[in-house]
């Protein structure tokens, strides 16, 4: 008797949409279709997948998702609470996905320089050579950026000269509301910097309520020769929501790229960043901070590209894991064959702060040339009891002793933060993170 095998899920299982319905922008349009093609050929990852093997994606799997427009979402009020006060006009919103103009403004940003949507920008030369130029997903399969390909019909779009310098943050503001069924909303971000352009994005991500969503996020970054972008990536999201982010940047000679980007929220975040050398003497950074307690679950999975001679990358990703939260760290550092004169750094620290959470790391190098000086490494640990125990003889309470401890952990990864409302903003939600009711119990005891 023959036993039908069940075919592989896709994420069509999960979630309802017309994917036929394409953009009336070409260069949208076109990876609408790409994207709706790929949806349905490529299966849903699983834990027998390698670069999902750690990562539990049942709050995915086991819900249904529906499109924006038939989740009865609630109009999210004033959010001026939200807006950051170095950005008051140069800041583009968007409400589960959708650009809402009358919460944007963009008047502080010079005529030269453009800040505003794909949709608005359609017949722009730059959006119709760059977009999805760097996406390149099909041999991987990966579901998550056919998803946002097939469904995206609008996103936040950049344009730099060259030379040109944007004295003013620029604020992209992500905020979800509450809805009456879980829904999917596909942000998407093209950024474009001329040679020798200098500027800030500050990208966020914030759940107005605690409701349940997929947030799946796609980011291009192209800087030509001597661009120089600072990019704070703030994510959040509701604790009931997943969040899948997809960010790529690719370098020009002398390009400079430095992004940071901060987990605080989503039941489930996911964040592949990548970034491309495409010419010699290149300089970036992708440090991370994660703070996770409940159930949470942090994965990044990294991979850093060195394709060319003289250049200096740094990843130090922080991770702090409470309750039965969960961290994922699969960190890659790639040298090319014809690549020299490479200084690369890696570093994955993990401070657990309870007896059930979990934490998986794998720095990985992959080095195809003589000439570099690359390091990684990762650590896992408990508090230091030592320091506990002189923070406490010298007046504090065993749960602020730890609290002060887990601060000065987090710091180093916020203090690069240029903008000095984020710089406090982060600050803050440290201080929330490690002053819960609950007392820290070290793993140590």
């Amino acid at each position: 008797m023959s036993v039908a095998v069940k075919e592989k899920e896709t994420i069509l299982d999960f979630l309802d949409g017309n994917f036929e319905t394409v953009s009336n922008v070409s260069a949208i349009a076109g990876l609408n279709e790409k994207g709706a093609g790929n949806i349905s050929e490529f299966p849903f990852p699983t834990k027998k997948d390698e670069d999902w093997r750690f990562t539990d994606l049942k709050s995915i799997s086991r819900s249904h998702f529906v499109p924006v427009s038939e989740a009865g979402v609630v109009s999210p009020g004033d959010i001026s609470e939200y807006y950051l006060p170095e950005a008051t006009n140069s800041r583009l919103v968007f409400v589960n996905g959708v650009f809402d103009a009358d919460l944007s403004s963009t008047s502080d940003i010079p005529e030269n320089v453009v800040v505003g949507t794909l949709a608005e920008n359609g017949d722009s030369e730059i959006i119709e050579k760059h977009l999805g130029a760097y996406t390149t997903y099909d041999d991987d399969q990966d579901v998550f950026s056919a998803l946002n390909d097939a469904n995206f019909k609008d996103g936040a779009f950049i344009y730099v000269p060259k030379e040109t310098k944007v004295e003013a943050p620029i604020h992209i503001l992500n905020v979800f509301t509450d809805a009456e069924k879980a829904f999917y909303a596909t942000p998407r971000v093209l950024f474009v910097g001329e040679a020798y352009s200098k500027s800030t994005i500050v990208e966020e991500h914030v759940a107005l309520v605690q409701n349940e969503y997929l947030n799946v996020t796609v980011n291009e970054f192209k800087l030509f020769e001597g661009a120089h972008v600072h990019h704070a990536r703030i994510q959040r999201d509701s604790k009931k929501a997943n969040h899948i982010s997809r960010p790529i940047a690719h370098l020009d000679k002398y390009a400079e790229y430095h992004s940071y980007t901060i987990c605080l929220g989503a039941k489930l975040f996911r964040n592949d960043p990548r970034v491309v050398q495409n010419d010699e003497e290149v300089d970036f950074t992708i440090d991370g901070l994660v703070l996770i307690d409940g159930e949470q679950i942090a994965d990044t999975h990294s991979a850093i590209d060195h394709r060319h001679w003289h250049a200096k990358s740094h990843q130090l990703h922080k991770v702090v894991v409470n309750d039965k939260a969960h961290s994922i760290f699969n960190g890659k550092i790639f040298v090319r064959e014809d690549s020299q004169k490479i200084d690369s750094f890696q570093e994955n620290r993990n401070l657990l702060l309870s007896v059930d959470g979990t934490v998986h790391t794998k720095p990985q190098l992959e080095i195809f040339s003589d000439d570099v000086l690359c390091s990684h490494g990762a650590t896992i640990g408990h508090l230091n009891e030592d320091e506990v125990f002189y923070l406490h003889s010298r007046g504090l309470t065993k749960k602020k002793a730890r609290e002060l401890l887990v601060y000065a952990f987090t710091l180093e990864s916020i203090e690069n933060m240029e903008v000095e409302s984020v710089h406090k903003l982060l600050l803050d939600e440290v201080v929330k993170f490690t002053s819960r009711d609950e007392e820290f119990v070290s793993v140590g005891e």
